[in-house]
């Protein structure tokens, strides 16, 4: 009987050890940023980025999606920091916002003299922002891009997302109008694709867009802008 617990012991063992090989395996693939994401990426904090004012008014969190680096949203952070805004893109364990999904809350602390802000996220990005809305006052909205929170919110939300998108259905986005506030904005890019809310190039599942990652990006950001003009 010693016998079998220890080879169930041994074999229990080296699955697990299996698993944790396999997945820092594939935590070592991730999207990298375009060389056109690059020319626009802000100032290194860490492992992650910042753009703009860090004494604004407003500003916001970004969550990059599953696997991508952060300096592949650096448009989206350089064009909401021209127009006065002050925006963190921080570096996650794995590129995995899931795996630390309070990061936002330390950023908040660090930033005492802004009084809003707003939690963006892409993807499973978008998912673990949304976990963390309730925990500081100072948020004052959601923005999810082709991603929809994991459970129910009382928070302002504007969601964006594309017709073509191959990774997150369509349906799925627009099932998730039962989870926000019946005021919630919702936003469709009829050309638009998962991977164009980055710049980091295709994406496996993903489908094709006539649109580049900017020109998605451009309707984004006009749609931010009507958002928060909104509030």
């Amino acid at each position: 009987m010693k016998k079998w617990l220890k080879r169930i012991s041994i074999g229990l063992i080296i699955g697990l050890g299996m698993l944790i090989a396999v997945f820092m395996i594939w935590a070592q693939f991730d999207y990298g940023p375009t060389n056109e994401a690059k020319q626009y990426t802000g100032e290194s904090v860490g492992q992650g980025y910042q753009f703009g004012d860090p004494e604004s008014e407003t500003g916001f969190i970004f969550y990059q999606g599953a696997k991508v680096d952060p300096a592949a949203y650096s448009y989206i952070g350089h064009q909401l920091a021209e127009t006065g805004y002050f925006v963190a893109i921080p570096k996650l364990p794995f590129n995995i916002a899931l795996l630390d999904s309070k990061a936002g809350l330390s950023i908040i602390e660090d930033h005492p003299k802004i009084k809003r802000w707003y939690l963006m996220g892409h993807s499973l990005g978008g998912s673990a922002a949304s976990t963390i809305l309730e925990d500081s006052p100072k948020i004052n909205g959601m923005i999810f891009l082709a991603s929809y929170p994991i459970d129910a919110i009382d928070t302002p939300s504007l969601t964006v997302y594309g017709g073509r998108d191959g990774v997150l259905p369509v349906k799925d986005i627009e099932a998730s109008k039962e989870d926000v506030r019946s005021d919630a904005t919702f936003h469709l890019i009829k050309d638009g694709n998962h991977a164009n809310f980055g710049m980091y190039g295709k994406q496996k599942g993903d489908n094709t867009s006539p649109l580049t990652a900017k020109e998605q990006q451009d309707e984004t950001i006009a749609v931010i802008e009507e958002f928060l003009s909104a509030q």
